[in-house]
């Protein structure tokens, strides 16, 4: 396999070029279906040996309760001592990663863009907590190259690869979250949604956490007593 050579703006922001087949590569990511086979990184290198972690991912237009139950679920997360991966995107992932910060946890964005920068640009400060926090960024695109309609679909496979399962808050029955759904199931990858109390009381966008563990075997999280499964999920991958 061939190893790209950083460029000269891949050493001015520290971006690492990592190919399948590096020991620095994380073997659950190698292992799907499609990896990619350079890994860009920025961050924490350390980060990639201790994958998998847990991804959080959702909806852009999250509710209130839907930031608050991910920041529960982030905190649980992290005190089961594992890594949470997101995409940055707006709202729930975007609470994944500061609710992570908060409780002291690590995290990984996985970004649809070069490392040189971060977007979406309403996320940049919080971008920079997680580098400045030992996290990490990570991309399959080589530094300059600019977000794309295109890249948010794969970069899905990116998230599960480097999680032992997947959480789900809030989303629509189509979406991007959605697609991030489907690769659960073509990897067999745990995957967990919040779906609501009967009468839905708090008003979740939960069409799409719904229709997951309707038609996806997803496993409904409906409660604090339901976050044992995740442990069980997480604890799964101890070597």
């Amino acid at each position: 396999m061939t190893t790209v050579q950083p460029l000269n703006d891949d050493l001015q922001y520290g971006i690492k070029a990592i190919s399948l087949g590096s020991p620095l590569y994380p073997a659950n990511l190698a292992q799907i279906k499609n990896p990619p086979n350079i890994l860009y990184a920025r961050g924490n290198f350390e980060l990639l040996k201790q994958c998998p972690g847990v991804a959080v991912v959702g909806a852009r237009n999250a509710t209130d309760k839907g930031l608050k139950i991910t920041a529960r679920i982030t905190e649980y997360v992290v005190e089961q001592g594992a890594i949470v991966v997101s995409g940055l995107a707006l709202g729930i992932d975007a609470k994944a990663h500061a609710s992570c910060l908060a409780a002291k946890g690590k995290t990984i964005a996985v970004l649809a863009h070069g490392l040189h920068m971060a977007q979406p640009h309403q996320n940049t400060k919080l971008a920079e907590q997680i580098l400045e926090n030992d996290g990490l960024w990570v991309s399959e695109y080589p530094t300059g190259t600019p977000a794309s309609r295109n890249h948010f679909v794969p970069r899905n496979r990116i998230q599960v690869g480097l999680s032992a399962c997947s959480i789900v808050i809030e989303s629509a029955s189509k979406s991007g979250t959605t697609t991030h759904a489907r690769f659960c199931v073509q990897e067999q990858h745990p995957l967990f949604a919040v779906i609501p109390q009967e009468g839905n009381p708090l008003g979740l966008n939960s069409e799409g956490p719904i229709m997951m563990v309707k038609e996806m075997g997803a496993t409904g999280l409906q409660s604090k007593d339901d976050y044992s499964k995740l442990a069980e999920a997480i604890f799964a991958h101890d070597p």
